[in-house]
């Protein structure tokens, strides 16, 4: 945690005070270093929350696709994974420095990759250009996708290597908008989906991306273990069910950012690359400008451990909670 007990009814810690200012002025671009000691380090800091299970892991031997080996089932186990000594080149002032005030189609970009792991700079020039970016600009940006793929994409091949992924499904997500304090959530869709995702992070930004975590999914499904009316789920599509877990457990509204649940929390620094099922563990954006997430798919049949996808926990939850209306006795 970044404090400790309040001192006095309602009065927080000097370093949860100092922290949470830290934060407002960072966030207003004008941090002084010299009050308030934010960390600067090339890794990921992390304040642990005693009253959450640490489900962080800190894999320091990956620094290339040569030292890095398969964290499927770690993945799959609702774990984040972090890789401090992979610290791919990348131009993060480039990022950071880009207008996407000027150019608003730039905020959240994506698109998938065709045959290599990389993406064809003069087609994505081009379609820049058509959303009414600078030609030129268009052309330093469609570089700069390519040269940034080219840094991460064999580290992610082999860190998700017993993965066999579908060609046509390999998603790129530029996550270039000011995000602050948004809800915590596991992420939830309107429709169900049966594929799984391999989803890597990555800052690229030159501050820090500041998240905040709480519970895994498992323990959210503990704690409501009786809690929805058996009549209710019995009504409810997997996908409803997802939800429903969701907003019990974190409130009803995307706008809800404070929700009175225990968090831990991760800056996570420059350039710093993570991974992470998002589905399993709840999550919320703090503060952050610049992020990348690379999300391949593949059919749910070709998981390590195929009852670990989203759509069989929330069949699991929804068989113990029906069953209890059937072994209900009669009125």
């Amino acid at each position: 945690m970044i404090g400790g007990p309040s001192r006095g009814r309602g009065a927080p810690t000097r370093s949860l005070t100092n922290a949470l200012e830290a934060i407002a002025i960072f966030v207003r671009g004008g941090l002084d270093e010299s009050r308030f000691p934010f960390p600067r380090s090339l890794v990921p800091e992390l304040f642990v929350n005693p009253h959450l299970p640490n489900y962080f892991v800190e894999c320091g031997d990956v620094s290339s696709a040569a030292t890095a080996r398969s964290y499927i089932a770690e993945y799959e186990d609702a774990k984040v994974i972090t890789f401090p000594n992979f610290r791919p080149k990348i131009d993060l002032d480039f990022w950071s420095g880009l207008d996407v005030d000027k150019y608003p189609s730039l905020k959240k970009y994506s698109f998938y990759l065709d045959g290599d792991d990389l993406c064809d700079a003069r087609q994505q020039a081009s379609g820049l250009a058509s959303r009414g970016v600078d030609a030129d600009l268009a052309e330093e940006i469609a570089q700069q996708f390519r040269d940034t793929l080219t840094a991460l994409m064999p580290v992610y091949r082999s860190i998700f290597s017993d993965y066999v992924f579908d060609e046509g499904r390999k998603k790129i997500v530029w996550r270039l908008n000011t995000i602050m304090n948004e809800n915590m959530h596991v992420d939830t869709y309107r429709e169900e989906t049966n594929d799984h995702f391999a989803r890597m992070f990555v800052n690229l930004d030159n501050q820090p991306r500041i998240w905040h975590t709480s519970w895994p999914i498992d323990d959210m499904i503990r704690q409501l273990d009786g809690k929805i009316p058996a009549e209710r789920l019995a009504g409810m599509t997997r996908g409803e069910v997802w939800s429903e877990i969701n907003r019990s457990i974190f409130g009803k509204s995307s706008r809800e950012w404070w929700d009175g649940q225990p968090r831990h929390v991760a800056y996570f620094q420059p350039g710093d690359v993570w991974i992470v099922d998002s589905r399993q563990v709840a999550h919320q954006i703090f503060y952050g400008r610049r992020a990348l997430s690379i999300d391949f798919s593949l059919p749910k049949e070709r998981m390590k451990n195929p009852d670990r996808h989203y759509l069989e926990i929330a069949n699991r939850f929804m068989a113990a909670g029906t069953g209890k209306l059937a072994s209900a006795p009669a009125a």
